[in-house]
């Protein structure tokens, strides 16, 4: 992800003078930390023998890690992405992420192309505010090892910067309030280098800065550069702020800028911005600051039009029943190979379906019709009553009834690339309910990409009006979470947030598909030998929890309440009968 990058030109004494009183933990006596800085920060642990090293890691620990670990777990705890950025054991994440760099780590956490949408500009405000304190603890930590505050950087801005903008009074603003700033590139741009001043007649180029207070702390963000008005399409690299004439050399974010802007762009348009990132100024707000940009690269250039765009539809089937895998698989398809990459999501229609929900042959979802009245013969009476399909929402809400769940809704096919597949999670309940129908909808992304609306859909039928339906005086899983016994008993510990044991008692795969056997179907039973003795077989740890021969009385379930005589038979009945997700 790239090399850390530090301060050269802050000396101690000014960092001290500057900053000192923001501190968010002090180094200096490379020691543990006071009390009062423990119980405001967090835990602290041994985590180096080096004391300096000790004091940075374990504030790695409660700055960025949490937030990684929240964040980017899915691909930087064990893999399959570069560094272990995101592991819970510290030690590991720290190492890879001091390899890595905080600005490219930073860098990546913002932006909308690397793994939306764990990453993306939504994190702007919380990756701003942890890299104004990393960089001073970075600093600190120099102090710490017998430096003077002063941290190494391996880029010199000043030897590529070949353009420069003049310096303008950064506007008045009140805290955590933003203002815009605007340059004329044909008239407040000169050279730092030997080398002509190019002509962008009519081209301005503005930014947004905004004045943050965190705590005690102010500093600047400055964000959103944008160009636009040229006459001629513009190539820019490379922006480096400078605040009261100095670099601000340790965030990276506009430093490796490189886009090209097309001519006669409003300062509105998508194509108007140069880069998604933000640039953090640390260090004490002044009234008479000002600020301006050099840049490494400014010229016209000619951008090519963009590439005849290719249409994207669902391919083969695309009406289909959703079976006992557990999945269904979907595959698109480019009519054409694209010479760029290309972006697409899906989503979710939730348009009505027909009038009632009634579908026909000829006029409403016919598709949908002769998936459930094959022939045109509906094999039950609501065979053609149709609901809109369930999914799960949230982390406590609809749990119990489901019908799908979605994975990763945004997909990008490489150059030369014709067909992309993706698979959603179905219910494999055999519950007697009308059937359900979900419709899934293509949506253009980056590129030039098109969706025609012909075979943007396709659709997946819950058919649930055939499940078999429960002989009278059988307990089913649903009568049991319909204010039953496990939804009055059980709940309260073994739900989707607490999830006491592991499990939610709400989640019926993922209690058969746990290693402690919470739930085994058709593995528990009750029979009786010639003398009518009760004899129990009980498997499913849900089981055995009820009953005193199998579970010593402090382990006895459920714990807050106890069972009534006819809750226990209720639920004895579900679990002997296979304790089906009926």
């Amino acid at each position: 992800m790239g090399d850390l990058m530090k301060f050269n030109t802050l000396k101690k004494l000014s960092l001290v003078v500057l900053m000192g009183s923001f501190l968010t933990v002090a180094f200096n006596n490379c020691g543990k930390p006071k009390e009062a800085e423990e119980s405001s920060e967090g835990s602290y642990s041994k985590l180096s023998d080096d004391p300096c090293e000790d004091q940075l890691m374990n504030f790695y620990a409660r700055s960025y890690q949490p937030f990684l670990v929240q964040n980017c777990a899915s691909c930087h705890a064990t893999g399959p992405g570069k560094g272990q950025i995101a592991n819970k054991d510290t030690t590991i994440a720290f190492k890879d992420f001091m390899q890595i760099g905080y600005s490219k780590v930073s860098s990546n956490a913002i932006s909308d192309n690397h793994n939306a949408p764990y990453s993306g500009s939504h994190h702007t405000q919380t990756i701003n505010e942890l890299k104004v304190t990393w960089v001073r603890a970075l600093s600190e930590n120099d102090i710490c090892k017998g430096g003077n505050g002063q941290v190494e950087t391996v880029e010199t801005v000043k030897e590529r910067a070949k353009f420069g903008l003049v310096a303008k009074n950064i506007p008045a603003m009140d805290d955590n309030q933003e203002r815009r700033i605007e340059f004329n590139l044909n008239m407040e741009l000169s050279a730092l280098k030997n080398l002509p001043v190019p002509n962008l007649s009519g081209a301005k180029i503005s930014f947004m800065v905004r004045k943050v207070l965190k705590g005690t702390d102010r500093y600047y963000s400055v964000h959103s550069p944008r160009i636009f008005g040229a006459s001629d399409d513009i190539h820019i690299k490379g922006i480096f702020t400078k605040i009261n004439g100095r670099y601000i050399q340790y965030s990276t974010n506009f430093i490796f800028a490189d886009a090209r802007i097309p001519k006669g762009q409003p300062e509105a348009a998508a194509s108007a911005l140069v880069s998604t990132g933000a640039v953090v100024i640390a260090g004490t707000v002044f009234p008479e600051d000002k600020i301006s940009f050099d840049f490494e690269l400014l010229e016209k250039t000619e951008i090519p039009p963009p590439p005849p765009p290719v249409k994207l539809s669902f391919s083969g089937v695309r009406m289909f029943k959703a079976g006992a895998s557990g999945e269904v698989t979907f595959s698109v398809q480019l009519d054409i190979p694209s010479s760029e990459t290309v972006t697409f999501s899906y989503t979710v229609d939730s348009a009505a379906i027909c009038n009632g929900g009634v579908v026909n042959g000829s006029t409403c979802l016919p598709e949908a019709f002769n998936v459930v009245c094959p022939s045109g013969n509906c094999p039950h009476a609501d065979s053609a009553k149709l609901e809109l399909a369930r999914s799960v929402v949230g982390t406590s809400f609809n749990r119990f009834d489901w019908d799908y769940k979605l994975g990763t809704s945004s997909f990008s096919i490489e150059p030369g690339q014709t067909t992309k597949t993706f698979t959603i999670k179905t219910a494999r309940d055999v519950r007697f309910e009308r059937n359900r129908l979900l419709t899934l909808r293509l949506e253009p992304g980056l590129g030039s990409i098109e969706v025609p609306d012909a075979t943007s859909r396709v659709r997946v039928v819950f058919e649930k009006i055939l499940n078999p339906v429960p002989a009278i005086g059988e307990m089913t899983y649903s009568k049991l979470m319909a204010g039953g016994t496990l939804y009055k008993t059980c709940t309260e510990c073994h739900n989707s947030v607490k999830r006491d044991g592991g499990y939610d008692i709400q989640d019926y795969e993922l209690m058969i598909s746990s290693n402690k056997q919470i739930l085994v179907p058709g593995a528990d039973s009750v029979t009786y030998d010639a003398n009518f003795n009760k004899i129990i077989t009980a498997t499913s740890l849900m089981y055995r929890r009820t009953l005193p021969q199998f579970t010593p009385e402090s382990y006895l379930m459920p714990r807050l309440k106890t069972l009534t005589p006819a809750e226990y038979n209720d639920l004895e009945n579900w679990l002997t009968k296979g304790a089906k997700n009926n």
